[in-house]
């Protein structure tokens, strides 16, 4: 009966200890995977959002339509959805203003790019979401 008791002691006193290190366990597997995640996607120039966003809104920037269409602005809302923290807002600004610049889609009599940029920069106002930077490369969207 003493021993019963002794074992069974020893056994409950194992089960506690075991279920602590399974307890820590799970706690530094949480820890160390949210360690290993970044924050965010790193933004990179040329990602799809970027792709269909000049692709169905070239109409409106080259001119052609006097407003962006639904599917424009819920393109443009999809990329500016990409950029959540300060650095990826600099990352997207700098995209666009190179992709502004350099664009596949600067092409035909409305190529000029400079001419783009004010119209790009009225996208934001026009679908109706908050200012965040210019297309303009004199825009300084470092500070």
């Amino acid at each position: 009966m003493v021993y019963s008791n002794i074992i069974l002691n020893i056994f409950t006193y194992l089960v506690r200890i075991m279920a602590k290190v399974a307890y820590l366990a799970v706690v530094l597997v949480v820890v160390a995977a949210r360690m290993l995640v970044e924050p965010g996607e790193a933004l990179t120039c040329g990602a799809p959002e970027e792709q269909r966003t000049g692709a169905v809104c070239n109409v409106y920037t080259r001119g052609d339509q006097s407003e962006p269409s639904g599917e424009c602005c819920h393109a443009y809302r999809a990329l500016r959805a990409t950029a959540k923290t300060r650095e990826e807002r600099r990352q997207l600004c700098s995209c666009v203003q190179e992709a502004t610049s350099q664009s596949r889609y600067n092409h035909g009599a409305n190529a000029k790019p400079a001419a783009r940029i004010p119209r790009f920069d009225s996208l934001s106002e026009k679908c109706g979401l908050p200012f965040l930077f210019s297309a303009d490369p004199e825009f300084d969207f470092k500070t």
